[in-house]
């Protein structure tokens, strides 16, 4: 099944082709237009890239599970991953380390960390750096660390643990599978501990590990420790990656377009426009998965019974239907607006838990670059993030 005709016209949908790859979002903007349902035969799953049904696949629960996992074959969601009610059980779990007030609470050392990566970086002397690894990674690294009471001594363990996680997601090897059972295997250390010192009614630490300790030990059923690694191993994905890629995305796009950068620099308020614009326009995750419960026909297509569904939010963040010049990137939006509709989130009940914090990690680490180091420039060519499903930039050499 091609991507592209010898002319470069984009004929067909193919999320593995090389040109896809590279640059998605042609294809997008095919479905979107010309098969807003697409079959993708080699993988059996369907696609669907349009806003309105997209929302509807997300938020009915009743035509389309969670349950069999957000992959394109069948696998098991669990967790926070899973339908309600077992889903509404985990996130309760946990809803308290992402209020508001909690993450109110965390923006001053998000800032101050900021500040620390920032300064390394000019104390290099070179006035280059490669923003992935010196910023846009170990920043949401080390705040999910901390959220979760990883000791800082395993921050760069825990880093190698989640790319790991990560890449699971795409695709299972070996060397990924021993690395995930070690990342298990500390948690499930950190698990016992709490429980140790909860039975002996010890205080605990302030940290998630303990937060889901506390309220499993007060769940209407008995919850296993296989499911609290399993959220942990949801939050961490979440709280790492994701982030890691709005702010290279965020930044890329800035600079690529040198007028965006200098609009911003000139008024740092346009700011938390710039992220919101860049979660529209360049979502971490394309894409994610759901089963079909029920025979579902949209625009002459039949999506059968038991079939995986692609929910492509990349494609319905870009539907002219719902957004003005959706394939440019622009700092004149309205911050509301784009906000309420773009999916980059999802949406329903599956909505992301960890979206304000993504969202505040990401302003604070593009308005420190703006304010401290307002000549930034790319300084070569960047380079995508693995994954299919995820879009970032895992190079980003930058210069001042």
């Amino acid at each position: 099944m091609a991507t592209d005709d010898p002319t470069g016209q984009v004929t067909d949908y193919d999320p593995f082709a090389p040109a896809t790859l590279e640059d998605p979002h042609p294809s997008h903007q095919w479905l979107v237009e010309q098969c807003p349902v697409h079959f993708y035969e080699p993988m059996g799953f369907y696609t669907v890239s349009r806003h309105e049904q997209l929302v509807e696949v997300a938020r009915d629960q009743t035509r389309f599970s969670a349950h069999f996992g957000q992959g394109p074959v069948d696998g098991n969601g669990g967790g926070m991953l899973d339908d309600p009610p077992g889903h509404t059980m985990f996130r309760r779990m946990v809803l308290s380390f992402f209020t508001p007030r909690r993450i109110e609470a965390q923006t001053p050392l998000i800032e101050a960390l900021a500040d620390e990566l920032v300064d390394a970086l000019e104390a290099t002397g070179t006035r280059t750096a490669e923003l992935h690894d010196d910023l846009a990674c170990p920043l949401p690294v080390i705040i999910i660390a901390r959220l979760l009471g990883v000791a800082e001594a395993d921050r760069e363990r825990f880093k190698t643990w989640s790319d790991a996680q990560v890449a699971a997601m795409g695709r299972a090897d070996r060397s990924n599978r021993e690395t995930q059972m070690q990342m298990y295997a500390y948690l499930q250390d950190g698990v016992t501990t709490r429980r140790q010192l909860l039975a002996a009614r010890e205080p605990l630490p302030d940290d998630l590990i303990s937060g889901l300790v506390v309220a499993a030990s007060q769940a209407p059923r008995e919850i296993t420790d296989a499911e609290i690694l399993g959220v942990l191993g949801q939050l961490l994905v979440g709280g790492n990656e994701t982030t890691t890629s709005l702010i290279t995305n965020c930044v890329w796009r800035l600079l690529e377009d040198r007028s965006l950068w200098e609009a911003v620099v000139a008024d740092p308020s346009l700011v938390e426009v710039a992220v919101e614009e860049s979660l529209r326009f360049d979502p971490p995750v394309l894409g994610l998965w759901r089963k079909a419960v029920c025979p579902v026909t949209w625009h002459g297509v039949t999506i059968p019974e038991g079939a995986r569904v692609q929910m492509l939010y990349a494609a319905a963040n870009r539907d002219p239907a719902v957004f003005d010049d959706p394939n440019t990137f622009r700092l004149d939006r309205d911050l509301a607006d784009v906000r309420r509709m773009h999916v980059s989130f999802g949406s329903g009940v599956h909505f992301c838990l960890g979206a304000s914090m993504a969202r505040t990690e990401a302003t604070v680490a593009v308005r420190t670059l703006v304010t401290r180091l307002p000549s930034l420039r790319l300084a070569g060519p960047t380079e995508r993030i693995e994954p299919q499903f995820l879009w970032g930039r895992h190079r980003l050499p930058v210069s001042w």
